[in-house]
């Protein structure tokens, strides 16, 4: 949790501290869909929500770099377990524009924090009542794709689609004697919508 809070100061720090460069803000709505060959698409996750936001540090002719950082939701309703996924990454980006549309593909590679959590067990034996909790907590380092479709119909404020893909590698857990892909190579796909507001000029 330490280490959560702190990632999420220094980014809001970076955003404060450059505001008033003529930059802007992304905040988007996605949905998380699994795919592939691992435990979150085949035990049957189902996608809630995922919301983001990117904030351009550098801007050099159509190139941008800066941070993003998203949060998915994810449930496995059959055993009632819900999935919390944080993760800071840097970006870099192209904008190509055609009119009225601008194309922005962008990459990112960061951290990612995998928490699991179930309902509480709890029973009964001879020393008393015992409850033992049902929460898991992994690490990742995660790579994205990107594409976002920009309608350019307002200076300070645009709206975009989105189309995200994500491949995490988690840590190996501990009850694994070996590497086992299907438990670490996790594959998210991302579909979306989102705006840029524009500020400082």
């Amino acid at each position: 949790m330490r280490k959560l809070i702190i990632v999420g100061l220094v980014l809001f720090n970076s955003i404060w501290s450059y505001s008033q460069n003529n930059e802007s803000i992304s905040l988007e709505l996605r949905y998380p869909l699994p795919l592939g060959n691992n435990f979150i698409n085949k035990a049957g996750y189902v996608g809630l929500f995922d919301i983001g936001a990117d904030y351009n540090l550098i801007k050099a002719n159509k190139f941008s770099f800066g941070v993003l950082l998203n949060s998915s939701f994810l449930r496995f309703n059959e055993l009632e377990v819900n999935l919390f996924i944080i993760s800071p990454k840097i970006k870099a980006e192209y904008e190509i524009s055609l009119n009225k549309l601008s194309i922005i593909p962008q990459i990112g590679i960061g951290y990612s924090n995998w928490r699991f959590q179930a309902p509480d067990i709890t029973y009964t034996d001879e020393h008393g009542v015992h409850t033992i909790k049902s929460r898991l907590n992994y690490n990742g380092l995660t790579a994205k794709g990107a594409t976002k479709i920009l309608i350019n119909n307002d200076k300070n404020l645009k709206w975009y689609f989105n189309l995200a893909y994500e491949f995490t590698r988690l840590e190996r857990p501990e009850n694994l004697i070996s590497n086992f892909s299907y438990n670490q190579n996790i594959q998210l796909f991302y579909p979306g919508i989102g705006l840029i507001w524009s500020f400082g000029g």
